[in-house]
Parts: C-alpha cells; structure tokens; sequence
C-alpha cells in the first residue's frame, strides 16, 4: 500500500493505492497519527487505486473509525471498486463510514 493525504483546512483526504493487507500495519499506523493530531472535520479514504484489501485492512479502518469518533471526526469511504468495495459491503462498513 501506498498512502498521500490532502489536506485541505481541517479536512483531509487521504488516497490508499495499491494493495491494503495486514503487512500495511506500520503504515497505516502513520494515517493513525495524523488522526490523533485532528479534532472534528472530515476525513475521506479514498480507495480508487486500492485494489485488494484483506480482512486486517479492514480492521484497521475499524481502528481509524474507533479514533475519529473519540475526535468528532467524520468518515468517508470514496471511490472503493469491484471486490474492494463488495467486502467493505459485506462487512457492513456504511455503519462506521459514509459510503460515497
């Protein structure tokens, strides 16, 4: 996986590309830090270059979800594709997350 956040006021969209499993783990626990920095706003994934997530991936969204809410932070999921967005369906994301 590789990641790039926009940042934009006190929004961020942050581009997941490539492949997301669990040997993600290092990275993404940078992503977490930037949402521990950040109190209210947006934050949007935006998953069209994602093109494979495996289930730990998904945890660690659950994760990112768990610290957004204690900040007031909203959460978007964008332009997730193909078998990337059928597991997020699966697993009931658009109850952590804004389906956009």
């Amino acid at each position: 996986m590789d990641y790039r956040i926009k940042a934009n006021g006190n929004d961020k969209e942050i581009e997941i590309n490539g492949t997301f499993t669990f040997r993600d783990h290092d990275k993404f626990f940078e992503i977490i830090s930037e949402i521990e920095k950040q109190q209210g706003g947006k934050i949007a994934f935006n998953m069209a270059g994602c093109d494979f997530i495996d289930s730990a991936a998904l945890g660690m969204l659950v994760i990112a979800s768990d610290e957004a809410s204690v900040r007031h932070i909203s959460l978007a999921i964008k332009n997730a594709n193909g078998k990337v967005k059928d597991l997020m369906m699966i697993a009931r994301f658009e109850t952590l997350y804004d389906i956009e």
